[in-house]
Formats: C-alpha cells, structure tokens, sequence
C-alpha cells in the first residue's frame, strides 16, 4: 500500500483490504494509524552491512548504500511524503525525529566507535549524508561516485583506528 498509493494510503482500512486481515485484528496491533505508518516506515529502512573497521571505507558503504536506498527503494518517497505531513502534523514530526534518529544511528556509532567527540558526530553526520539526500530529494539523480569521494575525504584525516572492546 505504502508503494503503491503513498504515505496517506496508510490506513487500517485500506491496509486491511489490500492484506485480507480484519481491521480489528489490526487495530489491536496499532491502536493507531499514526503507530501502523510508524511500523510501516520503520520496516522500510535500506540493507546493513558489515564493517570493516576502517573509516574510510565503512562511510564510503554507508553513503553509497545511502544513495541506493534512495534510487532504487521507497526511501525517498517516504521522507518527501513524511516531510510534508511533518509540516502540519505534530505527530508526523515526533515519527520523522524517531525515524531520522533511527537512520542515523549506523553512521553516527561508525563516527564514535572512530573516537569522534559527540557534538562532531552530529556535524558529520549532516555533512556526510545531507549531499547525497539532497541530490536525490532535491535534484531528482543520485549522489554521483565523485561526490561520494570527496565526502569521504572529510574523514580521511579522523581515521584512527576504533577502540579494541575486552
């Protein structure tokens, strides 16, 4: 439903006609329709994977799985979609925090686990995954290979070696 008919689609009724389940099988799981979109878009979060330990080849996989969830998944239509029921709707800015938080949180621990202070987590953060959002939501083509290269760039001199764990 939410690729097929958009964010507004999503609804115990029409996810119920679509899925054959009883809305009152739904609304006792999402009491909401606010928490269903929640658990909708939560399940719509781009592939991990594994780390290599070094910086600048972990953010160069973030940021290039960040432009692939972007091009070829629901991602973008769901932030632009989320965004502008942000605008005018409390409850979809407390989703749109929780969700961006969520999104966040492999670069920002990849960033820390490098020894990165926590107020320049936040910096980088924005300006490593801000481009490449805004060359797909903004100007409609994803982040170009050359961009992503000098994104990384910007980490090259905080590469130190993660802290080893007892």
């Amino acid at each position: 439903v939410l690729l097929d008919e958009g964010l507004v689609a999503i609804t115990p009724t029409r996810v119920a006609e679509v899925s054959g389940v009883a809305r009152r099988t739904l609304y006792r799981h999402w009491p909401s329709a606010d928490e269903l979109l929640h658990d909708a878009l939560a399940s719509a979060s781009f592939p991990t994977y594994p780390r290599t330990g070094h910086l600048e080849t972990d953010v160069r996989a973030h940021l290039e799985q960040l432009r692939d969830a972007l091009q070829h998944g629901p991602l973008g239509a769901i932030l632009l979609a989320l965004g502008e029921r942000a605008a005018v709707d409390d409850g979809m800015r407390a989703l749109r925090a929780r969700l961006v938080e969520q999104g966040c949180a492999p670069l920002r621990s990849m960033l820390a686990e490098h020894g990165i202070p926590p107020a320049a987590v936040d910096d980088l953060v924005l300006e490593l995954e801000g481009p490449v959002m805004t060359s797909a939501l903004v100007h409609a083509r994803p982040a170009s290979d050359a961009l992503i290269a000098r994104l990384v760039e910007r980490v090259a001199p905080l590469g130190a070696p993660p802290a080893r764990q007892n």
